[in-house]
């Protein structure tokens, strides 16, 4: 008799309830490994210790051959690019971390640049706590750069402009003339 029919007549010999969940969920735990076997191409075995009666599947044999590959296999040389769920539970874990570290440093520049506002509005500078005004340091500071950069490739791209006007009296020279006036 197959562990299947005898998980079928378990459950309908048995009189409690809670074998009968039991037997029923041991049949859907078999149905599971058919359907992984089949879609994944994987061998599993299952081995389950009941009261009064053990239960193999596939087959008693199958059972123990697989069982017996599982103890044999070599741990130490399993490829070193397995992750285990710890592992990546971690790097995803960083990752969040570096998320919301960006995202609240950038919700701290917007802060800053709407007090800055504020302050340019009217607002007293007086008024502001020492984080406030450390962050409005650091906006002045930023602000700044980024206009002296700006400076700097407005000086560039003008000089160039400077040094060729001369050559655009050449150009014309250079442009054959109507004769038809």
């Amino acid at each position: 008799m197959s562990n299947k029919e005898c998980l079928e007549n378990n459950t309908e010999s048995s009189g409690g309830n809670t074998k009968k969940n039991l037997y029923e969920k041991i049949a859907s735990l078999m149905e599971k490994a058919q359907e992984l076997s089949t879609l994944c191409d994987v061998q599993p075995g299952i081995v389950i210790f009941t009261p009064g009666k053990d239960i193999l599947w596939p087959t008693e044999s199958q059972a123990k051959e697989r069982f017996q590959n599982y103890l044999s296999f070599r741990w130490d040389t399993r490829n070193d690019n397995l992750v285990t769920h710890e592992t990546n539970l971690e790097k995803k874990k960083k990752a969040q971390e570096e998320n919301i570290r960006i995202m609240e440093q950038e919700n701290e520049e917007k802060e800053m640049e709407l007090l800055f506002n504020e302050v340019i509005d009217g607002k007293s500078y007086l008024e502001l706590d020492a984080r406030e005004l450390k962050g409005m340091i650091k906006l002045i500071a930023l602000k700044k750069t980024k206009v002296d950069e700006r400076k700097k490739q407005l000086q560039e791209e003008d000089q160039p402009i400077k040094g060729n006007d001369n050559n655009i009296e050449e150009k014309n020279d250079s442009i054959p003339k109507n004769n038809y006036v």
